[in-house]
């Protein structure tokens, strides 16, 4: 399938944190593994990308040759669900003794943070709401920043003639910090721009006619997996003949991508040349969108883990990475 993505050229590590840490730690031996919790979905909708970002964990840890400890990742299945998040988190921690955790999506990231924090559990959130790791030392992003992916989408669509896009967006922290970032930037593009929908709707018909009677000239779907395929059914039903555009969502729903032949999308989640090949060597399969972060989180972690023993240490050592 032809697909037209806009890349991005930004800062792929996002470290959000603060740099004090308390002095009273224990020192945790090397004998035993140190542990590292892996919640993802790995069944439901968006299993494919849970699937993927699995194995890419799994090559990140298989990268490093002989290290100071060892290390264990432990998989939990979460489907997406900040309450099934929640309890994976709970027994990662009480049963496995888990040093570090990762999740995808905001809203498992918004969900396990908290506890994380108080746990002093180090966790990596791969998502792209900031305030996941707002004023949280144990608690880190990996995504590029909202406001660079809003830039790159403004850009194109001026390039393009746009003036007047209809904004189809879910009621979702990501989706959120995305499109607050598009607003910022450039207010009076965007109509529609007030109008948020809960994760479960999918009859987006009333809001894409009153795109079309306000005189829309483009929709921008910004919407989680199983509604995407509804509103683009709805809109080729009511014969709307615009642009679709996207900021990441259209790789979410693979029922989807056959109707979006030739359209539009900016997209931060395309993994580099390298960890293609490696990971297509291992799998024989490409990875899915943003599935590669998993391996630089886990390649941090590590990283971090064999230069300090505690975890205070470890997420002093994150706060302070530059570059990676």
């Amino acid at each position: 399938m032809k697909k037209i993505i806009i890349g991005i050229v930004a800062i792929i590590l996002i470290i959000v944190g603060v740099s004090y840490f308390g002095k009273n730690s224990s020192q945790p031996t090397n004998k035993e593994p140190i542990k590292i919790g892996v919640i993802l979905p790995l069944t439901g909708e968006v299993a494919f990308i849970g699937e993927a970002t699995k194995n890419s964990a799994i090559l990140a840890k298989e990268s490093f040759g002989k290290t100071k400890n060892t290390y264990e990742l432990v998989f939990e299945d979460d489907q997406a669900d900040s309450k099934k998040t929640v309890s994976a988190f709970r027994k990662l921690v009480d049963i496995d003794k888990i040093r570090a955790v990762g999740t995808g999506f905001a809203g498992p990231g918004s969900a396990v943070a908290p506890l994380a924090e108080k746990e002093k559990i180090i966790h990596f959130s791969i998502a792209s709401d900031l305030n996941i790791a707002k004023d949280k030392p144990f608690v880190f992003n990996h995504w590029i920043k909202p406001e660079n992916e809003a830039g790159v989408y403004i850009k194109e669509a001026k390039r393009q003639g746009l003036k007047k896009i209809a904004m189809i967006a879910t009621n979702q922290q990501g989706i959120i910090a995305i499109r607050d970032a598009l607003l910022k930037e450039e207010p009076d593009l965007f109509i529609l721009k007030n109008e948020l929908f809960n994760p479960q709707e999918k009859d987006f018909r009333t809001a894409v006619i009153k795109a079309k009677n306000e005189g829309a000239d483009a929709f921008i779907i910004m919407l989680l997996p199983g509604q995407l395929t509804s509103l683009v059914k709805q809109i080729k039903d009511l014969n709307i003949n615009v642009p679709l555009t996207s900021v990441d969502s259209f790789e979410y729903d693979l029922e989807a991508v056959p109707m979006l032949e030739g359209k539009w999308y900016v997209t931060s989640a395309d993994p580099s040349e390298e960890f293609t090949a490696s990971y297509k060597e291992k799998y024989n399969g490409l990875p899915q969108p943003g599935s590669a972060y998993a391996y630089d989180v886990i390649r941090i972690l590590i990283t971090a883990f064999e230069k300090e023993k505690t975890n205070e240490g470890v997420a002093k050592f994150i706060s302070e990475i530059k570059d990676f």
